[in-house]
């Protein structure tokens, strides 16, 4: 404990300890005017909602005065008398309330409230007699036909015989009363607002005086420690940069009783043997193995292992003298190997990229072009997005007669295989075009056809395990804008309609193409009928099956089909745009990769 108050750390204890004792006075000061400031600030909010409400009031009475001067004349149609006579209900319904609360909210002004209070009540009772006389639905004819009536409604909406008693008095009293309550809170509002700014006020000094001391004190502090001890270890530090750089330090140091003379001994004994170790390395490095060396403790870790190493080194260049020419020979060897592989590399990369080129080219060949799909729907778009160049998924446009079609199919797979799967189903379904147009149809008679060419089923002349498994989903519209209707058959694929913004989704059957035997199944047409300005889209699970998001999750088909509903009154060369935009985006939001090929297509509905 005695060589503890020898110590660097007392020292920087004692300041701090005196620096953080005054800065907590300070915070309690600061503490106790925040919550002052705080309570005024709750008072002045307090007020502000209490003149709003008399302001609803004064709203409610001038409500109350117009009611009172419509049913002095009564006008058509009726409802309006009637509305007018439930606005004075909601009106009445809370004013008593209302009242109450303010009273509450200044206690001081008693006789006002009361005064109110028995303005309002009096208020209260004509309008209840002035309802009673005049209800609801009275037409201004059976009113003019009771003179009674009318002479009692005279008398309680102005009555000069007995001033002060009738409702546009009390009216008046009461909208008198109202206004001197508002001017009592407005002052109220003042008073406080000074407060709050005086405490305000307070609280800023405060944080300067704070702020002030704090700096002051820090650098205080900071003079004093640096006096302490920035001088010896300045020393301290020269001695380290000499021993960093493998020199001896040429200066003694004065015997200190704190933490920086035990540095200073410490390093005098490191120096002595990092000069010792300098010997022994040298002496070791040219080849001495015999160097003698003293570890400087039995806990000398770095000595012992120095020694250990020695040995090891003179066992070591033994072994490796007759190990170099093996090894160099081998290296040779395995060099010329490897240079070998990598021209190989290099040639099997180039064949598979150019192949990949011309499937690309063969399929680009095959796939619709604008042209030809403005010969069938003169507003359409196609958004296609292979995942790696050649793709699985395939537009498809047809026109037979009167009926147009147009199809999103979905091979199986992606890349090379996906682009022989779609040459494939666009060959078949070109022929099939020639002769169907009901998408059911089509559809059988495309899955009879995958078969075959794809040898599969029982009748194959191929064992099963040799048997090719692919198949293909597609959702197949056919549309007739002469008879203003829609086919639709879907193998695993849906299509959308949208219609003023709203979306209907076709479901198809849960078959794929090249799946059953023909004849086990046969796909189900549905009939839609058509209105001019209609969006139809087919569309293949690619997009809904995207990862990315925030929480790098599916797109989904409830978003997908949102989406549709959104883009569907744009143009369709903006829709096809905007796709690719939102799906790039969701994409690299998780900085996710394209997880399979995407195709979207759409048309525009143009009837007459």
């Amino acid at each position: 404990m005695r060589n503890w108050f020898h110590s660097i750390g007392a020292r920087i204890f004692a300041g701090f300890g005196l620096f953080i004792a005054t800065l907590a006075v300070f915070f309690v000061l600061t503490a106790r005017t925040t919550k002052t400031q705080a309570r005024l600030l709750d008072e002045s909010m307090a007020l502000d909602e209490a003149k709003s409400d008399v302001a609803k009031l004064q709203q409610s009475v001038e409500a109350m005065r117009a009611y009172s001067l419509l049913v002095a004349r009564l006008p058509e149609p009726v409802h309006l008398h009637v509305d007018a006579h439930h606005s004075l209900d909601q009106h009445q319904a809370g004013f008593a309330t209302k009242l109450a609360e303010l009273r509450e909210q200044a206690p001081d002004q008693e006789g006002l409230h009361q005064r109110l209070y028995r303005n309002h009540l009096a208020m209260d009772a004509l309008l209840d007699h002035l309802q009673g006389l005049v209800p609801p639905g009275t037409r201004k004819a059976d009113f003019d036909a009771n003179f009674d009536t009318m002479v009692r409604v005279d008398e309680i909406l102005d009555n000069p015989f007995d001033p002060g008693e009738d409702l546009s008095s009390r009216l008046d009293s009461v909208e008198a009363g109202l206004t001197a309550l508002e001017s009592h809170f407005e002052q109220a509002i003042r008073i406080t607002d000074d407060e709050v700014e005086a405490s305000g006020r307070r609280l800023d000094a405060l944080v300067r005086w704070i702020s002030l001391f704090v700096l002051l004190a820090g650098l205080a502090i900071a003079a004093g420690v640096t006096r302490a001890i920035r001088r010896p270890l300045r020393k301290v530090r020269a001695r380290l940069m000499y021993l960093s750089r493998g020199v001896d330090h040429p200066f003694p140091m004065r015997a200190r009783k704190d933490e920086i003379g035990e540095m200073a001994e410490a390093l005098d004994r490191l120096a002595t043997g990092l000069k010792r170790t300098r010997e022994f390395s040298a002496a070791v490095g040219q080849g001495r193995f015999d160097a003698e060396y003293t570890p400087l403790s039995e806990e000398d870790i770095l000595g012992k292992t120095l020694i250990a190493m020695r040995d090891d080194l003179a066992s070591y260049e033994r072994e490796m003298e007759a190990k170099v020419e093996e090894r160099t020979e081998v290296l040779k060897q395995q060099t010329d190997q490897l240079e070998a592989q990598g021209e190989e590399i290099r040639k099997l990369y180039t064949d598979l990229t150019s192949s990949i080129d011309y499937a690309r080219r063969i399929q680009g060949a095959i796939l619709p072009s604008d042209t030809l799909r403005k010969g069938v729907f003169d507003r359409q778009f196609v958004l296609h997005m292979p995942r790696d160049g050649v793709s699985g998924d395939f537009p498809w446009f047809h026109k037979l007669d009167a009926w147009r079609l147009m199809a999103a199919v979905d091979c199986t797979g992606h890349g090379v295989p996906g682009a022989f799967m779609s040459l494939l189903g666009h060959n078949a379904l070109q022929h099939i075009g020639k002769v169907y147009t009901q998408p059911g149809k089509i559809l059988d008679r495309l899955n009879e056809m995958a078969r075959n060419v794809l040898h599969r089923g029982e009748d194959s002349s191929l064992e099963a395990k040799d048997q090719v498994p692919d198949g293909m989903d597609l959702g197949l519209v056919s549309i007739n804008l002469e008879e203003r209707k829609m086919e639709f058959a879907g193998a695993n694929a849906p299509a959308y309609l949208v219609r003023n913004g709203e979306v209907t989704e076709l479901k198809p059957d849960k078959r794929a193409i090249a799946s059953f035997e023909p004849g086990e199944f046969r796909f189900n047409t549905q009939v839609v009928s058509l209105e001019d300005g209609d969006m139809v889209y087919c569309a293949s699970d690619g997009y809904p099956d995207q990862f990315g998001g925030p929480r790098g999750r599916k797109f989904m088909r409830k978003r997908f089909r949102g989406l549709l509903a959104e883009l569907s009154a744009l143009p369709v060369d903006r829709q096809e745009e905007e796709l690719r935009q939102r799906i790039e985006a969701w994409r690299n939001e998780a900085d996710e990769e394209q997880v399979d090929d995407i195709l979207v297509c759409g048309v525009r509905i143009r009837l007459g």
